[in-house]
Parts: structure tokens; C-alpha cells; sequence
């Protein structure tokens, strides 16, 4: 993978997303780093309902079954504020109980668990972002991949609107845009593993 290419595309993000571009070379410029930064920036361009984030609470974002994007996103919200608030990011184990989450990253876990997660959150307002490829199938709202040395991204705008979240018509223009059906019920779900933000 090249970083050259990688850090050549994050320029180009940055022209549209606002990546603190600065922020991202001062680090190593790295797949991982990259991602945390997508991953703040797919949250200030998301717009939750009032009931689900008040105008004092802070925003909390959770990162499962990665602890590398985990840090790399502590480190890209480090001094930063969304929309006023205070970004609070909570790196979870796979297989206990989510805290509620605004926005959440899941990675690196059985995908029986993927899909448990997302089928307790899809109708939920939280911003649901994986790497994994079957990600968009099981119901969740933004998939990151490497395609050609390149950072993309894939959205299914009906799991977003299903969640009652507004993406913006800017990062929908960055993205690949995949319809896809309300998740099935996984086999056996777990309800006491997940939590919903309130």
C-alpha cells in the first residue's frame, strides 16, 4: 500500500471533509490514522435528532474490536469539539456491553457479532462505520475501504435515514452509495449485550 497515495488522497478529503490535514502528518501517515480521521470526520458531517443529542451532552463515540483505530481516533478528536460539544471515545471488547454510543467504528470481531450489534442498533440513532466487507449487507450505514491505494468509502443512506440521521449532501457526494434492506434478525441475539444511545 502506498502511504504517498494515502496521504495524497487525505489533500483531497480534506478540500471537502475538513481534515485536519497537519494533524494527520504529525502522526505517521498510516491506514490506521487515516481511518480515525475519516471516522471524525463522517461524525461533523452528520446531523442527530434533538432528543438523541441534547445541547449539553457530549458526544461519545465507542470503537469495537480495534484498539489501533480506537487510539488513532482519540488522537484525531484530541482538542476538538463537535458542533460546540465535548467528543468523549470509548474503546470497547467485542463481547461486552456497548455503552451508548452517538457514533461507533466496529472492526476485527466474528461476524456473528457484527450482526448483532448491528440489528440491536439499526433503528437507533447512532452512526454505525465498519472496514468490513459484508458491513453494508448486515444492515450498517458506512463501509472504509482500500481500493487502488486509495481511502473510499460506501454509504447506505436508507440504514441512515432509518436511524433518523441527516448525512451531509457533501460527504454523500463522496461516497458510493448502496441501498440496502433492514438487517435480519441474527440467529440468536443477545439483548443484553448491546445499548442504545438515549
Amino acid at each position: 500500500m502506498s502511504f504517498t497515495k494515502l496521504a495524497s488522497f487525505a489533500l483531497a478529503l480534506a478540500a471537502v471533509l475538513v481534515v485536519d490535514v497537519a494533524r494527520v502528518y504529525a502522526q505517521d501517515v498510516t491506514e490506521v490514522s487515516l481511518k480515525g480521521a475519516f471516522i471524525f470526520n463522517f461524525a461533523r458531517f452528520t446531523e442527530w435528532p434533538s432528543e438523541a443529542l441534547p445541547a449539553s451532552a457530549a458526544v461519545s463515540a465507542c470503537v469495537v474490536g480495534d484498539r489501533g483505530v480506537g487510539e488513532a481516533l482519540k488522537r484525531a478528536v484530541s482538542n476538538q469539539r463537535l458542533n460546540g460539544r465535548a467528543i468523549v471515545v470509548s474503546i470497547v471488547e467485542p463481547n461486552v456491553t456497548l455503552p451508548a454510543c452517538h457514533f461507533l467504528y466496529v472492526s476485527g470481531v466474528a461476524r456473528a457479532r457484527m450482526a448483532e450489534i448491528v440489528y440491536a442498533l439499526h433503528e437507533a440513532p447512532v452512526l454505525t462505520v465498519s472496514d468490513d466487507d459484508t458491513f453494508i449487507k448486515l444492515g450498517g450505514m458506512i463501509q472504509v475501504f482500500i481500493e487502488s491505494g486509495k481511502m473510499r468509502f460506501r454509504i447506505n443512506p436508507k440504514s441512515a435515514r432509518r436511524a433518523r440521521l441527516l448525512l451531509s449532501s457533501r460527504l454523500l457526494a463522496l461516497a458510493d452509495l448502496v441501498e440496502g434492506d433492514a438487517p435480519p434478525p441474527p440467529p440468536a441475539v443477545n439483548a443484553g449485550a448491546t445499548s442504545k444511545a438515549r
